[in-house]
C-alpha cells in the first residue's frame, strides 16, 4: 500500500468500522458527521419542507445546540424524498489541505465480474437521435441525457479507503461520502451549485466537456478544441444565462465572467464560469430557496427546464435518484455548500452503480456523446482500481 494512504485517513479521522460517516470537503469547509438525531425525508418542493427544516433546527436549539447542522443528499427530482439528517455528532473544520502528494493506492484493486449499461450502446444512440429530432421540432434548446453502469465487484468495497483514494486522485474537487438507506453515495464532484456565506452566494457551473489525454500535445489540443467549440460555448452559455435568470429576482447584485475558463480534472476538461451574487439583508432567501430556484440547471437537465425534465422522464430508461442531485450541508444560520452529485458512485457491499450525462444540443453527435459519458466514468473507475475495459 502506498505510504501516503495512512496520512490521508489519519487527516480525515476515517474509521473503517464506520461506513455511516457523512463527509463533505471543499476548498472552504470540511464537514464530518456521525449518527442521526433527526431525519428529514420531505421532498424539497413540498409545501411542508421549509416548516420541517425550521422545526428540526428549533428542537436542536432547545436542546442546547447553538448552530445545528443539516447534512445529506437531495435527489435530481426535487419532488422525490430528500435524505437529510441532523447528526448526533458533527465537526465543521478547516478544509482538508491537499498538501500530500497525489497517489494511487496500488493495492486497492477491484475486478468487475459483471457489468452492464442502461441504456446499452444501441439504445443510447437511439435515445440521442430521438432527442436531436425533438430539438429540431420544438422550443427545447438542450436536454441532458444519461446512462448508468452497474458493476458487480469481486469483493465488498472498503468505503474509507475508497474515499481516501478519491480525494488523493482528485484534490481540487468537492469530495463527499453520504450514507443513504442501503448504500453510500461517494465521489469527487467538480461542480458547485451554490455556497452561501452570510449574504454572499457563489456558484460554479460547468458545461462543455472533453476527454483528457496522457500525451501532452494531444491533451493541449483537446483543451484548445473545447475552448474554441461553438457547440460547447453555446451549451455553456445556456447554463450561465439560466442561473442568472433564476437568481435575478432574489439578489441585489450578480457578477459572472464574460467568457468561461478552462478547468481540468484528472480525466476531463470543462468550461467553467465563476458566479457571485449578493442577497438582500431583509427577507434574505434561505439556501434551500436558492436551490429551489436554480436546481436543476441546464447542465444537469436542459432548457427550458420543465420541458427538458419531461423529455428526460420519457427518454431515460432508468431513475436517476440522487445522481445529478445535490450533496452538502447547511447550518441554522443559513450558511452552507451544495455540490452536484456527479463523478460519483452508489456503493452497497460489492455492488456499484456509476452515472454520467451529456448535454444534447442541435449540433450533438450521438457517438461522441457515448464516448463523453464513458470518459466521465473514468474518475470513479480509477478510484476503485478497476483495470478491466468496462466502458
Amino acid at each position: 500500500m502506498d505510504a501516503t494512504l495512512p496520512k490521508y485517513t489519519d487527516a480525515l479521522a476515517l474509521d473503517r468500522s464506520q461506513n455511516d460517516v457523512f463527509l463533505f470537503n471543499s476548498n472552504f469547509n470540511l464537514v464530518r458527521t456521525n449518527g442521526i438525531r433527526q431525519r428529514i425525508t420531505v421532498p424539497l418542493l413540498s409545501g411542508a419542507f421549509h416548516q420541517e427544516v425550521q422545526t428540526v433546527f428549533k428542537k436542536e436549539k432547545i436542546q442546547g445546540r447553538c448552530n445545528p447542522i443539516l447534512v445529506g443528499a437531495i435527489p435530481f427530482d426535487m419532488n422525490q424524498p430528500a435524505q437529510l439528517v441532523i447528526p448526533e455528532w458533527y465537526e465543521r473544520a478547516k478544509p482538508f489541505s491537499c498538501t500530500f502528494s497525489p497517489f494511487i493506492d496500488k493495492d486497492f484493486i477491484h475486478h468487475a465480474s459483471q457489468h452492464s449499461f442502461t441504456p446499452n450502446y444501441v439504445d443510447f444512440i437511439d435515445m440521442i437521435e430521438q432527442a436531436l429530432s425533438i430539438l429540431k421540432n420544438s422550443s427545447l434548446k438542450k436536454v441532458v441525457l444519461s446512462k448508468i453502469l452497474k458493476l458487480t465487484l469481486d469483493r465488498n468495497v472498503d468505503i474509507p479507503r475508497l474515499l481516501a483514494n478519491i480525494m488523493a486522485q482528485n484534490p481540487s474537487a468537492y469530495h463527499f461520502s453520504v450514507p443513504l438507506e442501503n448504500s453510500v453515495l461517494i465521489g469527487a464532484s467538480p461542480e458547485l451549485l451554490v455556497r452561501k456565506q452570510g449574504n454572499n452566494i457563489f456558484s460554479n457551473p460547468l458545461a462543455g466537456s472533453a476527454k483528457r489525454f496522457r500525451d501532452v500535445d494531444a491533451d493541449r489540443e483537446a483543451a484548445q478544441t473545447l475552448s474554441n467549440s461553438v457547440k460547447d460555448q453555446y451549451e455553456h452559455r445556456l447554463v450561465v444565462d439560466a442561473i442568472h435568470a433564476a437568481l435575478l429576482p432574489l439578489v441585489e447584485s450578480f457578477r459572472a465572467q464574460e467568457k468561461p475558463r478552462l478547468i481540468s480534472t484528472p480525466t476531463m476538461w470543462h468550461l467553467s464560469t465563476d458566479i457571485e451574487a449578493t442577497l438582500p439583508t431583509i427577507n434574505t432567501p434561505s439556501i434551500f430557496d436558492l436551490i429551489k430556484h436554480i436546481h436543476p440547471t441546464p447542465a444537469m437537465c436542459g432548457t427550458p427546464t420543465v420541458q427538458a425534465q419531461h423529455r428526460i422522464e420519457a427518454l431515460e430508461p432508468h431513475q436517476r435518484g440522487f445522481f445529478s442531485g445535490l450533496v452538502g450541508w447547511c447550518d441554522a444560520e443559513g450558511n452552507g455548500e451544495w455540490a452536484i452529485a456527479i463523478r460519483c458512485a452508489e456503493v452497497s457491499d460489492n455492488k456499484v452503480t456509476l452515472f454520467a450525462g451529456a448535454g444534447i444540443v442541435p449540433d450533438s453527435n450521438p457517438e461522441s456523446e457515448w464516448l463523453e459519458t464513458s470518459a466521465k466514468m473514468r474518475t470513479m473507475l480509477n478510484a476503485f482500481g478497476i483495470k478491466e475495459d468496462v466502458i
